[in-house]
C-alpha cells in the first residue's frame, strides 16, 4: 500500500473530455485529481463527478496567462486580481482545499515590487475568509516567489507548491525545497531534461515528462520530501504535448488516454516507493 496518496491533472491528455478523464484517472488507480480554472468553469459539476468516482479534488490551478500584470501599473492588474479572487471563492464553494498560483509569467522578469505584493495581499486577505490555502509555485523569475514568501510566508493561508521540472529548467536546479520545504502544501511532480542552453531560461524546456523519462533524481526528490516531513498528496502535473520543434512527447501522444494515465499511475507508484 502506498504511503502517499497520488493525484494527477485532468488535462494531461489532450482532446479528452473532462468527465472521461476523471473516469479513467479513477479506474487506473489514482486517489485524486486537479483541474485548471477559468471564468465559467463548471467546478460544481466537476466536483460532484469527482466525488461520485471516489476521487479527491486535490487542488485547482489558478489562471496564470496574465499574472505578470499583477506587478504592473494599470487596470489589467486590478482586473486579474479580481479574477484570482473569483477562482479562490470557486475553490471554497466546492471544498477544494488548495489553489495553486504562479507568482509571475515572463522569462525576463526579475524585479518584484510593492504594487504586486499589495495585490497578492488582497488575495491572501480573501483566502483568510475561506477554507482554502494558497500554494505559490516555483516558476521562472524565482525572485517573485521569494518576495511573496518573505512577506507572507508565515501566514496560515500561504504555502508552497514544488514543481520538480521547473526547478530543473527555470531555477537552475537550485534546491527550492531547502528554502520552502517546511511550507510545502502541494506538489507538481514531473520529469525534465534540464536546460538546453544552461544560460537561457525558456518555456520550451518546461517539458512535464512522466517520471523516469528525463534526468530528475527521483530518489533525491523523495529524500527531500521526507526531510521536510511532507505527508500530503503527491500530485503529478504531466502532459502529452510537445513543445515547439521538439518530439519528446511523440510516444505519449500515440497512447490512448487509458494507456497514458495507466503509465502515469505506474510511474507515480514507483516514485512514491523510493
Amino acid at each position: 500500500m502506498n504511503a502517499y496518496k497520488l493525484a494527477v491533472n485532468a488535462e494531461a491528455k489532450q482532446n479528452v473530455e473532462m468527465y472521461e478523464a476523471f473516469r479513467i484517472i479513477a479506474n487506473v488507480g489514482f486517489d485524486g485529481v486537479f483541474t485548471c480554472w477559468k471564468d465559467g468553469s463548471p467546478t460544481e459539476k466537476w466536483a460532484d463527478e469527482i466525488a461520485r468516482l471516489g476521487l479527491i479534488y486535490q487542488s485547482i490551478h489558478a489562471p496564470f496567462g496574465h499574472v505578470e500584470t499583477l506587478w504592473d501599473e494599470g487596470e489589467a492588474g486590478e482586473a486579474f486580481t479580481d479574477e484570482m479572487i473569483r477562482c479562490l471563492w470557486d475553490c471554497h464553494r466546492v471544498d477544494v482545499p488548495v489553489m495553486v498560483i504562479h507568482p509571475i509569467k515572463g522569462m525576463d522578469r526579475h524585479t518584484p515590487n510593492e504594487l504586486g505584493l499589495r495585490r497578492f495581499s488582497r488575495l491572501i486577505e480573501e483566502a483568510d475568509k475561506t477554507r482554502v490555502k494558497l500554494a505559490f509555485e516555483n516558476v521562472e523569475g524565482i525572485e517573485y516567489l521569494d518576495a511573496i514568501m518573505d512577506r507572507f510566508g508565515e501566514l496560515p493561508s500561504v504555502g508552497f507548491c514544488w514543481d520538480t521540472g521547473h526547478e530543473m529548467c527555470y531555477n537552475f536546479s537550485e534546491d527550492v525545497m531547502a528554502k520552502y520545504g517546511k511550507k510545502l502544501i502541494a506538489t507538481h511532480f514531473n520529469d525534465n531534461l534540464g536546460m538546453e542552453n544552461p544560460q537561457v531560461v525558456t518555456w520550451h524546456d518546461d517539458l512535464h515528462l512522466l517520471p523516469f523519462d528525463g534526468q530528475a533524481n527521483w530518489q533525491g526528490i523523495m529524500d527531500r520530501i521526507r526531510r521536510d516531513g511532507y505527508k500530503g498528496i503527491l500530485t503529478f502535473e504531466l502532459t502529452d504535448k510537445n513543445k515547439p520543434g521538439k518530439h519528446t512527447h511523440d510516444t505519449y501522444a500515440s497512447w490512448s488516454a487509458e494507456e497514458f494515465y495507466k503509465q502515469a499511475y505506474e510511474r507515480a507508484v514507483g516514485v512514491a516507493a523510493l
